[in-house]
């Protein structure tokens, strides 16, 4: 009778409707629980090989990284390294070029087939391709005067992931050869001086002083369109002045649509600030953090690396971004990186100094992408042999105890709970300070040593979009920065 009775109770429509969406949530549960198995995986970003600027070969970087336990390397050799000079008028005919190693140089087809080869016949590294790229720069003053200065050279991206040879060979960069890419967008330019041809070859079948005029006409105007052709493969010159953010945001979203991933190099680097001579060339690039701002649709930046980072201090740049995407002015966060710029070991910068950390299920070529471009990393910056690690970064609903980690976002109506721990690489008691920042703003601080836990209540969060980040500093372990975790709170009207 009872059986009978339980059996008629399931069986009906109603019930039928609450059994199913139970299913659901405790099958979403339980794949969220298994999605947030994570491993930590040590990585480093922006190394340079013999392809380009760096001292060893990829080879060589395989067997360092796996000295020092690093699993992930992520190259970034220059795409192209180019500077060139004209002469007025004619430019691209009478001109000055200097050129070193680079990926282009050497063969894209060669730097993948490198890579490749090394992911196949070892496991211990996992070998990503990328490129440092140089989109534009400009020129000022006068090669025969001593204010002749190349700016922006040192403003670059990180290309990270594509692998079809084309889509490197096609990076919108200036001098990198002939190309039909932005012919419809160059042939305008081009279009006074063909007229002109075509009215100096009119001109030469006419008589006398005529004749001579076209073709003077003639000849000059075919040097012109030689010169200023529409085969370029940028739509900029460095002839001109500064364009502004448009060179850069032209390669980024070049990048993001071939399912890239871009990270801005070093925005704040003092390595040319003051100018570096090279010769009679002055190279002179401003810090751009504001770039961060101005341009759109990118994955990340370095938020540690070998220079100054103001940008991620509470409230700048960083902050100001993150802010704008919680108030769905940008589609999308971004998020911070270690750019190490690895060329050369020595003292105080070694293959491992500059970490970034994976947060992923299987140590996959794929997964350290999508965590990569999801935000599930942390950026570590080593003191000496000791480093920091983040053990534990989560938010959690105090009541559902639904969670989320970096790079994710959790929902709920109740109040969040902050909490993690950091440990030393050392395992020893190094004091540490802890700054957790929430939207852009001190929130917490304290000190301790580690292994330090800390656990907070956030209850005078708003309703909305927020996020939480964190800092942490030690004399004797180096610095470390999160990327943060979004919190939407929907709280109902009481």
């Amino acid at each position: 009778m009872l059986n009978c009775w339980t059996t008629k109770g399931l069986l009906n429509h109603k019930n039928i409707g609450i059994w199913f969406f139970t299913f659901i949530l405790i099958f979403l549960n339980s794949h969220s629980t298994a999605a947030k198995a994570y491993i930590h995986i040590p990585g480093v970003v922006h190394v340079h090989s013999t392809f380009s600027s760096g001292h060893y070969t990829i080879e060589e970087l395989v067997k360092k990284a796996q000295k020092k336990q690093i699993e992930v390397l992520i190259l970034t050799d220059h795409d192209l390294v180019v500077m060139e000079y004209g002469i007025p008028l004619f430019r691209e005919l009478i001109k000055k070029r200097e050129e070193r190693d680079s990926v282009l140089k050497a063969g894209v087809e060669k730097y993948l087939a490198d890579i490749n080869r090394h992911n196949r016949i070892q496991k211990d590294v996992v070998l990503v391709p990328g490129v440092q790229s140089s989109p534009f720069y400009y020129w000022t003053g006068n090669p025969l005067r001593k204010n002749f200065t190349a700016h922006n050279y040192r403003k670059e991206l990180l290309l990270i992931g594509m692998t079809s040879i084309v889509d490197y060979q096609k990076i919108p960069v200036i001098h990198r050869g002939l190309t039909t890419d932005y012919f419809s967008e160059l042939l305008p330019r081009s279009i006074f001086f063909l007229t002109a041809f075509v009215l100096g070859i009119f001109l030469c079948f006419q008589k006398g002083a005529i004749k001579k005029t076209g073709l003077i006409i003639s000849i000059f105007s075919f040097f012109l369109i030689v010169n200023d052709h529409p085969f370029k493969s940028s739509p900029y010159d460095p002839y001109n002045g500064d364009q502004g953010i448009q060179p850069y945001q032209d390669t980024i979203d070049y990048v993001i649509k071939r399912n890239g991933l871009v990270f801005w190099a070093h925005p704040e680097s003092n390595y040319s600030v003051k100018g570096v001579q090279l010769g009679p060339i002055e190279l002179k690039t401003e810090h751009y953090p504001d770039d961060l701002i101005s341009s759109t649709n990118y994955t990340g930046f370095s938020a540690l690396y070998g220079d100054t980072s103001r940008m991620i201090d509470p409230g700048r740049q960083w902050d100001m971004v993150l802010k704008d995407y919680c108030r769905g002015k940008r589609e999308k966060p971004v998020w911070g990186i270690a750019g190490s710029d690895f060329h050369i070991e020595k003292r105080g910068h070694e293959i491992d100094t500059f970490q970034t950390v994976f947060l992923v299920r299987e140590k996959k070529y794929r997964d350290i992408l999508d965590a990569l471009g999801k935000g599930r990393i942390y950026a570590m910056r080593k003191a000496g042999d000791n480093g920091l690690k983040l053990s534990r970064f989560t938010v959690e609903d105090n009541l559902t105890k639904n969670s989320a980690v970096m790079g994710e976002e959790l929902y709920t109506q109740n109040i969040p709970v902050v909490s993690g721990r950091v440990d030393a690489l050392d395992s020893k008691k190094n004091q540490v300070e802890v700054l957790i920042i929430r939207n852009g703003k001190k929130w917490q601080t304290f000190n301790g040593k580690t292994p330090i836990e800390f656990l907070f209540e956030d209850r005078n969060s708003k309703n909305g979009k927020n996020y939480y980040r964190l800092e942490v500093k030690s004399n004797k372990s180096g610095r470390l920065i999160s990327n943060p975790i979004f919190v939407t709170i929907k709280r109902k009207n009481k």
